[in-house]
Formats: C-alpha cells, sequence, structure tokens
C-alpha cells in the first residue's frame, strides 16, 4: 500500500554502502522508521528537523516502511549554519527521546513544524533550546505552571514555581529559574543574562524532562549546544 504524508526528519542509520535506516515524525502517522533505499546519495534532501515531503509504501501494520521519496516542504538554509545545525541536532534528539512509535498528534508535529520554521529564521539563539523545551513540555502536557508572580523556586517534581522549597522535592532556584519562570510567562527576561544563567536555564529543563518523561536520559548533543550556544 502507498501512502504520502509530511515528516520531520530526526535521525539516519547506514544500513548498506547506498541505503539508510531513517526515523521521521510524521504529521500523520507519527514516529515512523523507513527503509530508504540509495538514501545515502539523496542524503542532501535528509538532514536533523528537515521538513519533507514523504512517499513510502508497506503494509499499514510494518514497523518498517519502504520510503521512496522525500522533498523538501518549504526551504531550509539552517544545516549550513553551524549553530542551527547544533541546535536542531539537539532538538532532533529531545523529540526522538519525547515520542514513541505509531502515537500520533497532530497539534505536536505543527509545533515542531514552527519551531522549525522560526529555527531558519531567527537570529535570537542563546535561548532557543530552552524556549523550545518549554513549549515541547506544553504539547507533551507538563508545561512548568506558575500561578503567582514572584515564585522564585522552581519545583521539578511538582512541575510549579513556589516560593519557597524543601528538603524532600528536587528543586531549582536562582538566575536559571527566573529565566525559565519568564519564558513561561512569556514577559521580559532578566537583564543582561549571563552565559552562566543561560547554561543553567538549559540544565534545569534537561533535570525536568529527566524527571517527567519515561527513559529520557542525557542527550549526545547537550554538550555540543552548550559548546556553540556558549563560547
Amino acid at each position: 500500500m502507498k501512502f504520502t504524508d509530511q515528516g520531520v526528519f530526526l535521525n539516519r542509520i547506514p544500513y548498506s554502502d547506498s541505503s539508510l535506516i531513517t526515523t521521521f515524525y510524521t504529521r500523520e502517522k507519527g514516529l515512523q522508521k523507513f527503509f530508504f533505499r540509495g538514501g545515502k546519495k539523496k542524503a542532501h534532501s535528509i538532514f536533523p528537523l528537515a521538513v519533507s515531503e514523504l512517499s513510502f509504501y508497506g503494509r499499514p501494520d510494518s514497523e518498517l516502511k519502504n520510503l521512496t521519496h522525500a522533498e523538501p516542504s518549504f526551504p531550509h538554509s539552517f544545516q549550513f549554519k553551524p549553530i542551527k545545525s547544533a541546535i536542531a541536532f539537539f532538538m532532533a534528539e529531545t523529540i526522538c527521546k519525547c515520542v514513541h512509535e505509531g502515537d500520533t498528534d497532530v497539534e505536536l508535529f505543527d509545533l515542531i513544524v514552527g519551531y522549525v520554521k522560526e529555527l531558519e529564521s531567527t537570529k535570537e539563539l542563546s535561548l532557543f533550546p530552552v524556549s523550545f523545551l518549554i513549549g515541547l513540555s506544553d504539547a507533551l502536557g507538563f508545561k512548568p505552571l506558575i500561578e503567582e508572580k514572584d515564585m522564585a523556586v522552581f519545583n521539578l517534581d511538582a512541575g510549579i514555581f513556589q516560593r519557597v522549597g524543601n528538603n524532600v522535592e528536587r528543586t531549582r532556584r536562582g538566575a536559571g529559574a527566573e529565566i525559565i519562570a519568564a519564558l513561561v510567562l512569556g514577559g521580559r527576561l532578566p537583564e543582561n543574562t549571563t552565559k552562566n544563567a543561560r547554561e543553567e536555564a538549559l540544565e534545569f529543563m534537561l533535570d525536568y524532562f529527566m524527571i517527567h518523561v519515561p527513559q529520557f536520559k542525557k542527550l549526545e548533543a547537550y554538550d555540543i549546544v552548550k559548546e556553540v550556544l556558549h563560547a
């Protein structure tokens, strides 16, 4: 059976001298793996977070369908820019760890495509990974909650900001937590955010994901994105 769908490219594994096993998050069928015969020769069109129009075939219940065509849905250039490319790798790896094969969520797909377009166009990159993690946590149902302003302690276990911490639950505070709170509220960021504060914010959000996403472990792309963003 033949299918068409739109997909965001996440990962590839060499299969032979010319072919690949590829992973896409698709709009209609969620996370899907494909055998892409001759894919190495067509690799210019598949790179992390590339949004493509896909053609493939296979049984509906097959875990590995055959990809025959992947054509970019719109122009991409971020793969040629080292910082944006590193962020794309980071985002793709995060998505892979948060979704499961067969799960379908059109709103999540559209959110991811929105971030891809923003990555393509924006010049403000220093907090882009943190903003992405907050948006993704919202789509997955565990966005940090702030009931009142001036809540300075980020309770990772409860997923809320509060005034004081305790010795039982895992909490974070300081400049990194202030950045996350500002992004959650959609307001102005603290003035003159430092490199250390931005690194803290990213680390805090990754700690938060490790608590609320089963099997979420440290990302291989983390050290790379931290280095290129805060060099």
